[in-house]
């Protein structure tokens, strides 16, 4: 019977492997056809909202095409909708969407402001499911000799529920999302659900090592913060060198949250041979894009995923809103995403560049909006600090496990403040390593050299805090599965009561 059962599994494999990889092949992935597919989101959506107070009060009636849509229908971010959630959470119905929702999805709070909440009606749950399945098909047709389907995995998310109010649960969408992993899969997703769901960082951990130390895994997923500290402590109960000698096949990593570049380097070496890397850009709103190809040196490049509703606000001038149809490749536009639980024309604040790929429009992300650094109009990307610090720790041969970036105040003037998160404080003094940052940071953005050779910006300053620091502020948000750090301050008023709530002045290093 077990031989049987293992047989149909295997055949029902085989023929899921070809359905993703020709769906893989086939998706909308031309400006013609990804304009045809928003024609046809937009009259899905607004079918689907009628009778709903937010199709009233936007006049969705009116608008008749999904060319009006972009042009007519108001841009608003998560403050507009914020009253309409609230009263759904209070137990109205008909609000963003018919009836009530299923659940509540919570935001990773990277802006250290509570987390803000976003209902998800069953449409919206198959929203995300449909967006798996097609991450799955691109994948299978990337790579044509590996049946994913068929591959035991890592899966580490948060837990399905985090609190619960008028009977209905309130949580993180990867947990949410973990409850709902097809069986064909699920027999071979590890953790269990059972233990995701414990509470106690340490006691989880010593069950999923149990759980997996005698699986055959073949890909990993999930954020690269937290699974470096499951492959840490893996190797420290087994007291193995590198993973591969007890997951010999590990091949994938399929990452979210956050860029995989200062990371890698840790993972491979935890790994003990480079993986392949594939990027997906989601969020508690919605799942944007899917992975062109896998992730190489400059990046991962997306496509827009077809189940979504798009337009961009040009971030040079925010009334200037563009379709699909008429985009600007080069341009830097901020995403805004209409979905079917009701958010309409919903501003992300994520900034995207697109470009052609063939006749493929792809994009990559490129920072949020209102992040990064910009003192004298040098407008310095959240990539462009990111690469500045591997260059740096390429430089100076020694490890950033994560790093801090805020307005400082120099001998004389504004100057860039880095905080380092690192094992010990380096062997070279704070002088050299702020010579390297500045140095490396001149090369990447030449606005930023034009100040510096000017003196409009004074030299950077550095501070170091103890890994193990890091370590801690993590542990006390295991339980948020896309919980992202912050990395960079619009002043130094945000960053010191950062440091204050979340570490305090006196554990930064001296």
């Amino acid at each position: 019977m077990h031989t049987q059962t293992n047989r149909l599994e295997n055949a029902l494999a085989q023929i899921g492997k070809k359905f993703l990889s020709f769906k893989g092949n086939h998706l909308p992935t031309t400006r013609k056809a990804l304009t045809q597919q928003m024609k046809k989101n937009w009259a899905s959506l607004e079918k689907d909202l009628r009778g709903t107070q937010i199709h009233k009060d936007l006049k969705l009636t009116h608008i008749q095409t999904y060319e009006h849509y972009v042009s007519h229908v108001p841009v608003k971010d998560y403050d507009f909708y914020s009253p309409y959630v609230e009263r759904i959470c209070d137990g109205h119905k008909d609000i963003l969407f018919k009836g009530k929702p299923e659940c509540f999805g919570l935001s990773s709070g990277t802006s250290g402001q509570d987390s803000k909440k976003v209902p998800y009606n069953s449409k919206m749950i198959e929203h995300f499911l449909k967006s798996q399945m097609l991450v799955a098909a691109k994948l299978s047709a990337k790579e044509p000799q590996s049946n994913l389907l068929l591959a035991e995995r890592l899966t580490f998310g948060s837990a399905p529920s985090v609190y619960e109010k008028n009977g209905i649960n309130f949580g993180y969408i990867s947990g949410i999302l973990s409850t709902k992993i097809p069986s064909l899969l699920k027999k071979r997703t590890f953790p269990s659900n059972e233990i995701l769901s414990i509470n106690n960082w340490d006691q989880k951990i010593e069950m999923l090592i149990a759980e997996t130390i005698n699986k055959d895994i073949k890909i990993i997923t999930g954020i690269p913060t937290y699974i470096i500290s499951i492959l840490e402590a893996i190797l420290k109960k087994t007291g193995k060198e590198s993973i591969n000698q007890i997951w010999p096949n590990l091949k994938f990593f399929v990452y979210a949250a956050t860029p995989i570049k200062q990371y890698k380097s840790q993972i491979d070496h935890l790994i003990g041979h480079e993986l392949t890397y594939y990027g997906l850009y989601a969020a508690t709103e919605a799942s944007l894009g899917l992975p062109y190809d896998r992730t190489n040196d400059e990046g991962q490049l997306y496509l827009l995923n077809p189940n979504l509703l798009y337009s961009f606000t040009s971030t040079d001038d925010a009334t200037d809103i563009r379709g699909v149809h008429n985009l600007e490749l080069g341009q830097s536009y901020f995403v805004n995403i209409g979905t079917v639980n009701g958010f309409i024309h919903y501003a992300m604040k994520d900034e995207i560049v697109f470009n052609l790929k063939g006749n493929d429009l792809v994009f990559e992300f490129v920072g949020r909006k209102n992040t990064g650094m910009n003192l004298a109009a040098e407008k310095v990307t959240e990539d462009e600090i990111l690469k500045t610090i591997i260059v740096t720790k390429e430089k100076l041969n020694f490890d950033i496990k994560h790093y801090l970036l805020s307005p400082g105040n120099g001998e004389e003037k504004q100057n860039y403040h880095w905080t380092l998160f690192t094992d010990g404080i380096p062997e070279h003094n704070r002088g050299m390593v702020g010579q390297t940052l500045d140095k490396a940071l001149q090369e990447i953005n030449l606005d930023y050299k034009d100040c510096r050779d000017i003196a409009i910006i004074d030299s950077p300053s550095v501070t170091f805090m103890h890994s193990d620091k890091l370590n801690q502020y993590f542990e006390r948000h295991r339980e948020k599965g896309q919980f992202k750090m912050k990395t960079s301050f619009p002043s130094s008023e945000d960053y010191y009561h950062f440091i204050k709530l979340h570490f305090s002045e006196a554990e930064l290093g001296a």
